[in-house]
């Protein structure tokens, strides 16, 4: 720590001393109002501006680790890697970000956080069950594809974390889907700020606030703050934004659509709505839901908003579409807008999810992840990966997150005070849908996840009786699992 201190302090004598010699006013450097500051002695990788402390803390002891390593292996499909782990500094806002991370959780722990990403995510699944199965301890965590990451807890991969001692279930970052994939009390894998993939790749709603101005409907910022944005509403505005507006008398992709998304989509704003198709009893075990009227109720909403909307059956959302200003409303990945919306010249903004009605209590952000799990052999490592992880955790909540929002939206969150809103909002609220998390374990629970895709309102009655043995055959299945599993 004391290293970085003194070429801290050298990079910023270096950077006054270059200040004052420029003659040009345009070329005086500022200070990065990230993360780093560098100058031509001073070792980048070596100077880290460490935050102020803000938003919630971590509540960790001082400890000294002696150099201890806390090592995670991830896979190299999807760049799995640059969501959690940076090597070095490079200028850019979100591996800067996360560089800074993993330096002060190092320099206050006197740990060596190392981080592997070699192989697909197949050949990842299959090497930590033969790490378990042979006894070696050579990594910490595993951070891999959803569904993998699955097939690992239910092989008995990984350790359960509610058995962690100093991890801390009551701070915000394990609210979510720590919470929703607590089964039997007992969580195994999940999708935390520990690493950023659940915040690209959370579903947010986007607005056109251009498209909307003009049409005289405004962006509901004050409804939202006043927990009173409902799904009808939204379909109201998107009927006034649909529009033939070539005039042939037929709605294409060429024309305006007031509701944008996929069939992806629309999964994550089913269960947002409360009617996803996997539940939890009273004893925490898995169950098939039993709110079928609420069900039924959201996909009779669903057929009327498929009027006034283009949904697609490919990951993209229609980002294109909104981008070019053809929607009012995008639901769509972070990482969406994050990749397609750069060039845009639309102007536009974030909302959470609309409430089904005035009886939902809480606004839902779902969304998907790729999820991480303590690996059964480093188990005797507890104290170390607790440290890291909550540490890990808390800075990125309070420090990475907002960062990852800005690059998705721009200067909007520094520009604009709903945006920011909106955001600290949908933060914590994000969640996987337990219905999405386990189709991998059963088709019968995948065609329900993705009802909308499959069936209308009238016939989903009927078409969910149809898998309903099935399902139940599923679920007592992983129950019994879980039920092996763990303390």
């Amino acid at each position: 720590m004391k290293k970085r201190v003194l070429n801290l302090l050298l990079a910023l004598l270096l950077v006054s001393a270059s200040v004052g010699c420029a003659q040009n006013p345009q070329e005086t450097a500022s200070a990065d109002s990230q993360t780093t500051i560098s100058a031509d002695n001073a070792p980048v990788e070596d100077i880290v501006i460490e935050p102020e402390e803000t938003g919630p803390k971590d509540d960790l002891p001082e400890k000294d680790f002696n150099g201890a390593e806390f090592s995670i292996l991830t896979t190299s499909w999807y760049n799995a890697k640059t969501y959690i782990y940076a090597d070095e500094l490079n200028g850019e806002v979100i591996n800067d970000a996360l560089y800074n991370q993993r330096a002060t959780v190092e320099d206050r722990f006197n740990v060596n956080i190392l981080c592997t990403a070699n192989d697909d995510y197949p050949v990842v699944g299959t090497t930590v069950h033969n790490l378990v199965l042979s006894g070696d301890d050579a990594y910490d965590i595993a951070f891999n594809h959803d569904n993998e990451s699955m097939g690992n807890t239910m092989r008995g991969d990984f350790y359960n974390l509610r058995d962690f001692e100093q991890l801390n279930f009551d701070k915000p970052w394990w609210k979510g889907t720590s919470e929703v994939f607590t089964v039997q009390g007992k969580l195994f894998a999940t999708a935390t700020p520990l690493t950023t993939s659940g915040i690209y790749m959370n579903c947010s709603l986007s607005i056109n606030k251009d498209l909307a101005e003009d049409l005289q409907l405004g962006v509901p910022y004050e409804a939202v703050r006043n927990g009173e944005w409902y799904l009808d509403d939204m379909i109201s505005m998107a009927t006034a934004a649909t529009m033939d507006t070539n005039g042939d008398g037929k709605m294409t992709t060429a024309d305006r659509w007031g509701f944008l998304s996929s069939n992806y989509g629309m999964v994550m704003l089913q269960s947002d709505m409360g009617a996803g198709i996997l539940d939890k009893d009273e004893a925490g075990n898995l169950c098939f839901s039993e709110n079928l009227d609420r069900i039924v109720s959201v996909m009779e909403k669903f057929d009327v908003l498929t009027e006034y909307a283009q949904i697609c059956t490919g990951s993209d959302h229609n980002v294109g579409m909104f981008s070019e200003g053809l929607g009012l409303f995008l639901l769509s990945e972070n990482r969406n807008l994050y990749e397609s919306m750069r060039d845009s010249d639309v102007s536009y903004g974030i909302l959470p999810c609309p409430k089904f009605d005035e009886a939902q209590e809480n606004y839902a952000s779902g969304g998907y992840a790729i999820y991480w799990g303590v690996i059964l052999t480093a188990a005797p490592n507890e104290e170390v990966i607790s440290y890291c992880v909550e540490a890990m955790s808390c800075y990125n909540y309070n420090e990475v997150v907002p960062k990852v929002w800005e690059a998705v939206l721009g200067s909007k969150l520094s520009d604009s005070a709903d945006d920011t809103d909106m955001f600290n909002i949908i933060r914590d609220i994000q969640y996987v849908d337990l219905g999405y998390a386990f189709q991998g374990e059963g088709a019968s629970i995948g065609s329900l996840v993705f009802l909308k895709a499959n069936t209308t309102a009238d016939q989903t009655v009927s078409y969910i009786s149809k898998q309903t043995k099935a399902i139940n055959k599923v679920l007592d299945k992983l129950n019994n699992t879980f039920s092996e599993m763990g303390n």
